[in-house]
């Protein structure tokens, strides 16, 4: 059974994207993770940014277990500082065997995606732009650097226009652009998509020690975790088919004062306002069992589910988010409710995050560039609550991949103060890695901290638009 409490206001801190360093006999070390794309697999190699591009080749050739050629050159004599931290570099051929290596057939290539995902894999996505009065010299059917079409994730078109996380099909073209990554149906595709996990690797890849908590080391150890906002969303928008979808959902609170918590079917269609976007339509709001209070709401378990599952399938629907209230009369009189989440509160408290993370994790998207054949969400959270104008609204949220990886790993809990996520402690048979954050301080510098025991909830959480 799920249970949701709602808290009155809470205080609000500002923080910004983190990065994290480990402390090696008292002298800060900063590491670094190059991954690796091999015909053979995908490895991830963990260096000191101070080594050589040298050691690098040393470490790769003792982990692929042969000779190796990049797709590009590298500086031996320069530091692997020189290189970015998670950059892919990709191995174009193995000299173990004359022939090389054979191509194998993953599962993930024939994984069935959602229509949606197939026809934006057709498109181009690239931003067109007029040309350019005081710069294009040229003709109607020429083009020049002023007027030649965007990408989808070009970053100042984003910026411009006011859009925070790009779209998960421009984050995925960006990936295979920047990447050279090849075509699905090519034997050197290693798909590029990882999902984050926080678990020991049981048994060790090392073999050299008895399985964890008996022992660890380095290969079977998580890294500290890194927190810092997803930068795209599964969802860009979310749009109810008629108002009174919402009004009717509403009137039950109107009549008890209660809060009320249902879930969103409806279907995904392409949203032209963010480059290769995705837009939740909802049809309709099921309301399973469930006890209903004043602050609280607890779902029940429903022997009609998957009855109400089929029958949406044939009607071309499926369950595509949840949707509860949070409303609190205002006392005037007037029909005004208070307004509890803000900047200076919260918008998801540390509850409804993992509450949130758990439901995503139950509805995955099919991919065909992950390992798994699935990668995030587009599950959604829609809460009913007073804005600042006192009247009743509408937010929409999704948590990142991290939030849902901490969440299922154990690593992260429900604090008392919900503007803050409380990471859990180890234990003799449970390890839990190092999480850091940074924040700018009240002289304007960005500080870097542990995670010992919270950190504010904005860094799992994604705004999506509605109307």
């Amino acid at each position: 059974m799920q249970h949701l409490v709602f808290s009155r206001t809470f205080s609000f801190l500002t923080f910004f994207s983190a990065i994290s360093t480990r402390v090696t006999n008292g002298k800060k070390n900063t590491d670094k993770i190059i991954r690796i794309r091999a015909p053979t697999g995908q490895f991830r190699v963990e260096i000191q940014e101070t080594e050589s591009i040298a050691t690098l080749y040393e470490k790769i050739k003792a982990l692929l277990k042969s000779d190796f050629q990049l797709d590009q050159e590298l500086n031996q004599n320069a530091p692997v500082s020189t290189l970015k931290n998670g950059q892919i570099l990709n191995v174009k051929s193995l000299a173990a065997k004359r022939d090389g290596p054979k191509p194998v057939d993953h599962a993930f290539k024939y994984v069935k995606i959602d229509p949606i995902d197939e026809y934006l894999h057709k498109q181009k996505g690239e931003i067109k732009r007029p040309k350019n009065p005081q710069f294009c010299k040229h003709g109607d059917l020429g083009m020049c650097e002023y007027c030649l079409p965007l990408q989808p994730y070009d970053q100042n078109y984003l910026d411009e226009n006011k859009i925070k996380h790009m779209s998960f099909h421009a984050y995925l073209r960006q990936l295979v652009d920047q990447n050279k990554i090849p075509a699905t149906s090519s034997p050197m595709f290693i798909p590029p998509l990882d999902i984050p996990d926080y678990r020991v690797l049981n048994p060790c890849p090392a073999q050299t020690h008895a399985p964890y908590p008996a022992g660890i080391c380095s290969k079977c150890q998580p890294s500290a975790i890194t927190l810092q906002t997803q930068n795209f969303r599964m969802v860009d928008h979310v749009e109810f088919e008629s108002p009174q979808i919402v009004e009717h959902f509403i009137h039950f609170w109107r009549l008890t004062g209660h809060q009320r918590v249902g879930f969103l079917y409806g279907r995904y269609e392409p949203y032209e306002k963010v480059p290769l976007g995705i837009k939740a339509v909802v049809s309709l709001i099921y309301e399973p069992p469930q006890e209903n209070g004043h602050d609280s709401i607890q779902l029940l378990p429903d022997p009609l589910e998957s009855q109400v599952n089929e029958l949406a399938s044939n009607l071309g629907l499926q369950k595509i988010g949840v949707v509860y209230s949070d409303l609190f009369d205002d006392g005037t009189g007037k029909g005004t409710v208070i307004c509890k989440r803000h900047l200076n509160s919260y918008f998801l408290s540390s509850a409804e995050i993992i509450f949130s993370a758990k439901l995503q994790q139950k509805y995955p998207v099919k991919t065909r560039y992950s390992p798994t054949g699935e990668f995030g969400s587009r599950f959604v959270t829609v809460v009913i609550s007073g804005n600042q104008d006192s009247n009743i609204d509408m937010q929409t949220y999704q948590v990142s991949n991290s939030a849902v990886s901490m969440t299922r790993d154990g690593i992260i809990e429900a604090s008392e103060e919900p503007s803050l996520m409380r990471v859990c402690s180890a234990t003799d048979t449970k390890y839990v890695p190092d999480v850091f954050y940074k924040y700018r301080n009240e002289y304007n510098i960005m500080v870097q901290e542990a995670a010992k025991p919270t950190f504010p909830v904005e860094y799992l959480l994604i705004t999506v638009i509605y109307t």
